[in-house]
């Protein structure tokens, strides 16, 4: 497995990693992370006659293009990982907007909705 492929999954899991991290050490921890989501049992959920609430589904975003990202503390992204890293970020319309198009440093669209 990639360090982008690994990286990627941790960041799916919502586990927050240094980038400079070795190959080894993000294995290491995406196996106790797996190990660990594993191991939670899944608590039956009560039936009640509610409707149950529509959640707001968060567009997930996909690098396409390797960038350092200048206003989140110069965090790097390859192609392939998800944007934002983290899953508790959340970038501006204005922001979503600058990496989608070319209007940004690099002068290229860096990200693209995930299918």
């Amino acid at each position: 497995m990639k360090v982008a492929e690994i990286k990627s999954k941790l960041t799916t899991l919502g586990v927050e990693f240094d980038d400079k991290a070795g190959k080894e050490q993000l294995a290491k921890l995406l196996k106790e992370n797996e190990e660990k989501t594993e191991e939670q049992p899944v608590e039956p959920k009560e039936e009640t006659d509610e409707q149950p609430e529509e959640k707001e589904e968060s567009v997930k975003y996909v690098v396409i293009h390797d960038f350092k990202d200048l206003e989140d503390n110069n965090t790097v992204y390859i192609k392939g990982d998800i944007f934002p890293r983290r899953a508790d970020a959340n970038p501006s319309q204005e922001r979503l907007q600058k990496l989608l198009s070319k209007n940004n440093k690099i002068g290229k669209p860096l990200i693209k909705e995930q299918a």
